[in-house]
């Protein structure tokens, strides 16, 4: 489901001037008539007061244009509120009553206004979206019809500008009918899938829970119903059939952590020594965040790359969430322990650490560790770099692939390590969705540019951020949100890099 973030425009008109010449004292002069509030009027009059077609002009810019009867704005005029927000329409005694037409910036509201107010007719916001139907106070109210700007449609009751009662169809060809809270489905519903599967149910935040029932197409044109038990929108045969779910997956996660020291213990006595006089490059590759399965597909294809162009087949270390238990869990503990490991074994001034990083970021640059039914911590970059700063080995190549990472790039950046970042430190990156293999960065440095080979650290980043720009460009992002792949290169790294083995 589409779970709508709406933006509404919400103001109060000022009260018209309601004037009429007796006891206001006028002055007439040349340029019309001036009011004691300072506005002037000019137009036609009769007994006295102002009729017929007329116009008044306020001294902080407001200005009406129009028709007025015995000293009232009533008719058919135009009023300019000077402040951007301008009604074509129809007035009576000062108001807004009839057709008419506001628009303020790029909002409008279109229809029949009654007392100062739109009741009945058509808004369209600045964000695209659309509601034809009754209003209240300026918003959606009564009977309408919602379209947002990606076509969704919210038709039925609405209270205070929210739906409350109705139905919900989208593009992707999901169709719901029943009730809404703050647009998400709620209370009894039937919510049809794209693929003509039926759920009857009550729901909550979106998802059916509790008893309800699933009705699947067979085939043949027939629907076949199937009582049962909903939790978060997943179907259970029975409330039972969930809790004993719930059960065996806590026991698969209590079976996996008392495992976890003995699985990373495997891994650590199998990685081959470092050889005297060559240049060994050992890897830890880590995906961070196990809900999102691209990370751990990441892992295991990056871990391939390196492997055409390194000897780093006994000499890798992978830890990955959310791939089942083919590897330890990435965790700060199984991070670390990992580090340490790796320093054990690696000349400090032969050796080359390769690290790699995946997941997603958060704004002051945390890298996201997540795994289903266990809550863990994330890893900092200010703990990160306490690691790294901390290990023998001295030279450090690693690479970040996760939205504001060019905050580690800032905080690790040193003249023997190589930093390459998928993203400014202010920015987001691309490619960590559900249905991607790899996140974008990552597919660009470990593909083509991989087989240019890795001897040049600066023309390898430099060929991997062009083919981010090219995507992005692709895509059809804007500029000022591309992700800016960021590189730090130390010069006693590169001197190193440089020298015979």
């Amino acid at each position: 489901m589409m779970v709508l973030n709406m933006y509404r425009f919400t103001f109060t008109l000022p009260l018209l001037l309601l004037c009429t010449l007796v006891g206001c004292e006028p002055h007439p002069f040349a340029g019309g008539t001036a009011l004691p509030d300072g506005s002037v009027y000019s137009g036609g009059m009769e007994n006295g007061l102002f009729h017929g077609h007329g116009k008044l002009t306020w001294p902080d810019g407001r200005t009406y244009t129009g028709e007025f009867h015995r000293g009232r704005i009533s008719g058919l005029g135009k009023f300019d509120y000077g402040d951007g927000c301008i009604y074509e329409g129809a007035f009576r005694n000062g108001e807004l009553h009839g057709e008419g037409r506001y628009a303020c910036e790029e909002n409008i509201w279109e229809g029949d206004f009654e007392q100062g107010e739109i009741r009945r007719g058509t808004v369209s916001w600045d964000n695209g979206e659309t509601y034809t139907g009754e209003f209240q106070d300026w918003q959606p109210h009564g009977r309408g019809l919602l379209t947002t700007a990606e076509g969704t449609e919210y038709e039925g009751r609405f209270e205070n500008g929210l739906p409350v009662n109705g139905s919900y169809r989208d593009r992707l060809g999901y169709s719901y009918r029943g009730g809404f809270e703050y647009f998400q489905y709620a209370g009894e519903g039937e919510l049809i899938q794209p693929d003509g599967t039926m759920v009857r149910a009550n729901f909550e935040y979106g998802e059916a829970n509790g008893e309800g029932v699933l009705i699947l197409p067979d085939g043949t044109g027939e629907l076949q119903e199937q009582k049962g038990f909903f939790v978060s929108g997943r179907y259970y045969p029975s409330e039972q059939a969930w809790r004993q779910s719930e059960q065996d997956q806590r026991s698969a996660v209590e079976a996996r952590l008392y495992s976890e020291a003995e699985r990373l213990q495997a891994q650590f006595s199998a990685l081959a020594p470092q050889r005297p006089g060559v240049r060994d490059v050992y890897l830890l590759a880590v995906g961070g965040d196990g809900t999102s399965p691209v990370f751990a597909k990441e892992v295991e294809w990056v871990t391939e790359r390196l492997g055409t162009v390194f000897d780093i087949e006994q000499r890798q270390i992978k830890l990955s969430n959310g791939g089942g238990d083919k590897y330890p869990l990435a965790t700060r503990t199984s991070i670390r322990e990992s580090l340490k490991a790796l320093d054990r074994i690696m000349d400090p001034e032969e050796d080359l650490l390769l690290l790699h990083l995946v997941s997603h970021g958060d704004e002051n640059g945390d890298f996201l560790l997540a795994e289903a039914k266990v809550q863990l911590n994330d890893l900092s970059v200010a703990d990160a770099k306490q690691w790294l700063d901390a290990l023998e080995v001295r030279h450090q190549w690693i690479v970040v692939s996760a939205c504001y990472s060019g905050l580690w790039k800032e905080a690790l950046a040193g003249p023997e390590r190589t930093i390459f970042t998928s993203a400014a430190p202010d920015r987001t990156s691309f490619g960590c969705s559900d249905d991607s293999e790899r996140t974008w960065f990552s597919a660009a440095l470990y593909s083509d540019a991989l087989d240019t080979g890795v001897n040049d650290p600066a023309a390898w980043f430099a060929a991997a951020k062009q083919r981010v720009m090219e995507m992005e460009k692709e895509q059809g992002i804007e500029e000022d949100a591309y992700s800016l792949p960021q590189l730090a290169l130390g010069r006693e790294f590169l001197s190193w890099w440089n020298s015979p083995n």
